[in-house]
């Protein structure tokens, strides 16, 4: 039997995580390498048969040059049209969600349809207070995300829409023009009492955090006892991972990190890795490389290790 297919995005970068010595990190010159190395990376993308392009949500890092998510977002569509983009995830505290809606049947519009509205409750408490957002406990964020998630829904199909929430709300707004088709809704995270029972009830996507096979198949099985405490078959949701992924032909060049799970290794090795998550119920897998900007990690991943992957072996 053959195994199931799964398909991948890549995640565009905001900023650079190491600047180079003696350039200050906040020079906009920067920023336009970043744009065209962002450039090449869908280029690339497109080329290897990939579907779709993430950009995350940040308001910063730290003093780096650091691009917006959806004015980058809009900038890339509108120069390669074709692609499916997504968000990688808005932080709810960083818009207000009636405002997010109207942005994101706006891009819906202007890419087609190929646009895929990621939601978070957030998760860098520094990053709120910098900017001056409230970041309330986390089931606090949850309980708020659900009611801006009715409100989103709502402006999307009625017109017009009243949603009278404790947080959020809209009294006879028009989301106009409303959406031709339904735009999908991803959720990112993997709290397994709360976000997990927000995916079964409200995404089409799921995207699981960075993380080894093991967890992604202990939260896939409560993701289904979400849904059929719903009455939710739990294949109506596109269930993708993000992987971080370092692959060098010398083990001795592959980039790890204390905390964070990458999939690293020789490309034998990560082929391995990712067909694992596949066999485990990943269906889409949103890639990022760590030896960005350069493209040499990209390119061993779609010359060596999508070969095994597309031939299922």
């Amino acid at each position: 039997m053959s195994a199931a297919p799964v398909s991948f995005g890549w995640i565009m970068q905001p900023a650079l995580f190491e600047t180079p010595g003696g350039i200050d990190p906040r020079d906009s010159g920067l920023a336009r390498q970043l744009i065209a190395a962002n450039e090449r990376h869908v280029e690339l993308a497109r080329a290897a048969g990939f579907d779709t392009v993430w950009v995350e949500d940040h308001m910063g890092w730290g003093d780096k040059a650091h691009l917006e998510c959806l004015t980058n977002l809009a900038w890339l569509a509108g120069r390669h049209p074709g692609l499916r983009y997504g968000t990688m995830v808005c932080g709810l505290a960083f818009r207000n969600p009636a405002y997010l809606a109207k942005v994101a049947g706006n891009l819906h519009l202007l890419t087609e349809g190929n646009f895929i509205l990621g939601l978070g409750a957030g998760n860098n408490g520094a990053e709120h207070a910098a900017f001056g957002y409230p970041f309330p406990s986390a089931g606090e964020r949850l309980r708020q995300m659900e009611e801006a998630i009715r409100v989103i829904r709502a402006l999307w199909t009625d017109s017009p829409a009243t949603v009278r929430g404790r947080h959020h709300g809209v009294e006879g707004a028009f989301c106009s023009p409303r959406p031709d088709r339904p735009i999908p809704l991803l959720i990112g995270g993997g709290g397994e009492r709360r976000t997990l029972r927000l995916v079964a009830r409200y995404a089409d996507w799921w995207c699981a955090d960075a993380g080894p096979v093991e967890v992604f198949g202990r939260k896939r099985t409560v993701l289904a006892a979400h849904c059929a405490a719903v009455g939710r078959d739990p294949g109506e949701i596109v269930h993708s991972q993000v992987a971080w992924i370092s692959v060098e032909e010398d083990p001795a060049r592959v980039v790890r990190w204390p905390g964070l799970h990458i999939v690293a290794g020789t490309p034998d090795d990560v082929a391995h890795e990712l067909m694992a998550f596949r066999d485990a119920g990943v269906r889409h897998f949103q890639v990022r490389f760590m030896d960005y900007p350069s493209m040499a990690g990209f390119e061993r991943f779609v010359g060596q290790v999508l070969p095994s992957l597309q031939e299922g072996r």
